[in-house]
């Protein structure tokens, strides 16, 4: 449905220039998985996410505590128009406006049940990979996230399973320079796919933890906060809790992770490089009431809640919280 035409500066500063007190921005190169970070808060496969690059617009999501069981959504030309609304937003909806060439902007409203109790509006964009070298717009975008006036927070994912690369050297050096313009602006990591690790050829999590905070360093960045993690089987597991439907795959892979989770579960949080009251936080929500069946084929509520807790997603769910 067209809507009314508006000048490109107009549309831009109402889809990015908002007077919100901190935008949350997920960058990474192709297929590190912030796409399903994304995700795994929203606790549904509401963004699409592939193998390949699958972001090709900028996206805003703004968390509305007074929107329940839906999202409200409008896609912006980068003339300014308004391409298309909707007041229910769908998984193939975004993937529509995402696909189509006209469409570079995404402004969403939903509710985050994981961030319901922050004290002050949270706005997430979910930028485009910018090392797509058929597309040169993506980098566009994501100087523009970059760029955003007021109190910035930049999560940046890391693929545990393809570290260093070049390209991804090559945006934390670009980033670093543009965060260091203003003192107020902070980062943190997530190593995502660390469920990929392999422990018997000695891919260990502590192993990669301190391969990657040494490379963070001689990039730049000190003392860096790193959150291991797995978004893809996060979000299964919020899924399951949700009572939504997974695939024979996805199943297969949390009954997986489950096991190494028995074995362990403290490990991801002990390895972790984030402040220690977090640490902490996430150490007494593993330590709570054990499960009534600890089974492979059987979905415990009390195991899922504590492993999402282990999966990483629930210590950046209270770092967001803490620093919003």
């Amino acid at each position: 449905m067209a809507g009314k035409k508006v000048s490109k500066k107009e549309a831009t500063r109402k889809l990015l220039h908002g007077a919100e007190p901190c935008n949350v921005i997920v960058a990474a190169t192709m297929s590190a998985g912030k796409t399903s970070l994304i995700n795994a808060l929203l606790g549904n496969e509401i963004l699409f996410s592939a193998n390949e690059a699958a972001t090709a617009t900028l996206t805003r999501i703004t968390h509305n505590r007074n929107l329940r069981q839906r999202i409200e959504g409008v896609s912006y030309t980068q003339q300014g128009e308004c391409h298309e609304r909707s007041n229910n937003v769908q998984s193939a909806t975004l993937r529509q406006w995402n696909d189509h060439q006209a469409v570079k902007y995404i402004d969403l409203d939903c509710r985050i049940d994981s961030l319901r109790k922050t004290t002050n509006p949270l706005v997430i964009y979910d930028t485009p990979g910018p090392n797509n070298s058929q597309d040169a717009s993506h980098k566009a975008l994501l100087d523009t996230a970059l760029t955003l006036p007021g109190k910035k927070l930049l999560v940046y994912v890391l693929n545990a399973t393809q570290l260093a690369t070049q390209d991804d050297k090559q945006l934390l050096l670009e980033i670093k320079n543009s965060l260091a313009q203003a003192s107020s602006n902070q980062i943190i990591f997530i190593l995502n796919k660390v469920d990929q690790l392999d422990d018997e050829r000695g891919e260990t999590i502590e192993l990669f933890l301190e391969k990657t905070r040494d490379y963070l360093e001689q990039t730049g960045y000190s003392r860096p906060v790193i959150i291991p993690a797995m978004m893809q089987t996060s979000l299964i597991a919020k899924k399951v809790l949700s009572r939504k439907s997974i695939t024979r795959n996805q199943k297969h892979r949390l009954q997986t992770e489950l096991q190494r989770f028995r074995e362990n579960k403290f490990n991801l949080n002990e390895a972790s490089h984030v402040p220690l009251a977090i640490k902490r936080q996430v150490r007494a929500e593993l330590k709570r009431s054990q499960p009534e069946n600890a089974q492979s084929d059987i979905f415990d509520k009390t195991e899922l809640t504590q492993f999402i807790a282990y999966s990483g997603i629930r210590t950046l769910e209270i770092f967001l919280s803490q620093h919003n």
